[in-house]
């Protein structure tokens, strides 16, 4: 029988750069990468417990002014698994910052093409 950790099991395996949050009125972990992008970990709450985890990629700090770049599905439900797919959005980040996608509006016109 496969053990599916807590969302608290979770952050305490993934360490201390990781939090939980509510965000659309469901607990997920939460890391800022503290250069303008962050990422959420949903699917990992009590009544998701059997389920994958999905992550988003986000760029801002405020809900009216985020914008979503990129969403990673089917993520499995170990802190190794979850750590690895965030440690690759968190070099994603940094690619894109690199590459001057620096703000909102950047990242807006690349996620749409414009």
């Amino acid at each position: 029988m496969t053990h599916y950790p807590s969302l608290k099991e979770l952050k305490a395996a993934l360490g201390r750069d990781y939090s939980i949050r509510t965000i659309d009125w469901e607990k997920c972990l939460y890391r800022d990468f503290g250069n303008g992008f962050n990422v959420e970990v949903s699917g990992c709450s009590r009544a998701n417990r059997k389920g994958c985890a999905t992550l988003y990629l986000w760029f801002g700090e405020h809900v009216y002014d985020c914008v979503l770049v990129k969403t990673v599905p089917d993520v499995g439900r170990s802190a190794e698994a979850i750590g690895e797919a965030v440690e690759n959005l968190c070099e994603y980040a940094g690619s894109l910052i690199a590459h001057g996608y620096d703000s909102r509006d950047k990242l807006f016109n690349l996620k749409h093409n414009i």
